[in-house]
């Protein structure tokens, strides 16, 4: 499958207007997305991950959240530049998104078979009554919704978490999308469940071509479905790389303390695990340089003041930051 690239954000800038004044949420994000692939963006909770889902398919709560800066090209469309109701044509249809939690998600007062419907409604109107019931039902079956026929009558409140989370996924699927946004779609969910729901994500991958942006701060999620992978803190884009050199060589000190910090069988019996030292900064307090500094073990002076520039250290690896041949 060739690797074009289907989705590209090019420094994308997020601001929210908030009680202390405006705050910059996302300061030049970068990425592409390419066909059939898996681009996973991780990071701490507050990092900027779901806002910039939200600045790509116009879904920022007005008016506090606006994009300022950037450009997200779609396969030649430029989405930032869509009129209001030329991208309510393009959300759910050519790209979709499974949200974090499917219980806030899903509208409690109508039936999961009438909300796959309005998707059908509104973006398949070629399709009859008959033509799409049938097809909603053919939707559940695909994502293993057992008895289809009796379920699609039920509410949000009457499925399981796991059994939510795949009517969210038969509605954001229904369109066939180019493009799939996963935000967190598995932490709800208990292990078992969660590893049902990657493995039917990754079937319906493979079948169908499409590419999926999944956000998540767990790595062994990343490890399981991405292929490439965005790391993000305070905000900003640290490092760009595959999934492989991500746990095997991270150049970015960040990075490197995400992947330390995660708790494996080989750690002693009384050895305590590792943490990444410091809190996050808070938005309207945002260091002048590298966001990581106050945290990082290799900080100097320019550390503190001046932003690093990306490094490219091969066609699929980039890192920001000032010290990353010291990070081994």
């Amino acid at each position: 499958m060739a690797d074009s690239v289907i989705l590209s954000v090019c420094d994308l800038e997020t601001e929210f207007t908030t009680d202390n004044g405006v705050v910059r949420v996302l300061d030049g994000v970068s990425f592409e997305v390419k066909k059939g692939k898996t681009l996973g963006i991780v990071g701490e909770s507050g990092c900027g991950k779901s806002v910039t889902a939200m600045s790509i398919i116009g879904l920022l709560p007005r008016p506090y959240g606006q994009v300022v800066a950037g450009k997200v090209n779609f396969d030649g469309i430029d989405l930032l530049g869509l009129a209001p109701h030329e991208l309510y044509q393009m959300r759910g249809n050519r790209i979709s998104m499974i949200f974090q939690d499917p219980m806030t998600a899903l509208n409690p007062v109508h039936t999961i078979g009438k909300q796959i419907n309005e998707v059908l409604e509104l973006h398949r109107p070629e399709l009859n009554k008959r033509q799409r019931f049938d097809y909603a039902l053919s939707m559940f079956t695909k994502v293993g919704i057992p008895s289809p026929e009796q379920r699609i009558f039920e509410y949000p409140h009457n499925l399981s978490g796991g059994m939510r989370q795949r009517v969210m996924i038969a509605i954001a699927l229904a369109c066939q999308p180019d493009v799939l946004i996963c935000d967190e779609p598995t932490t709800a969910l208990d292990v078992t469940v969660q590893a049902q729901i990657l493995d039917l994500m990754r079937e319906i991958q493979q079948e169908t071509g499409m590419a999926i942006i999944f956000i998540t701060h767990d790595l062994g999620v990343v490890a399981e479905m991405c292929d490439e992978v965005v790391v993000m803190y305070a905000g900003r884009a640290v490092e760009v790389c595959d999934v492989f050199t991500l746990f095997e060589q991270p150049k970015h000190p960040y990075s490197r303390g995400l992947l330390q910090s995660m708790p494996t069988l080989n750690v002693g019996h009384k050895q305590p695990l590792q943490t990444i030292s410091g809190n996050v900064p808070q938005l309207d307090e945002m260091p002048e340089g590298c966001r990581f500094c106050t945290r990082c073990q290799f900080m100097s002076t320019k550390c503190e003041y001046q932003q690093p520039p990306w490094e490219l250290l091969d066609k699929t690896h980039r890192v920001s930051c000032h010290h990353w041949r010291e990070v081994d």
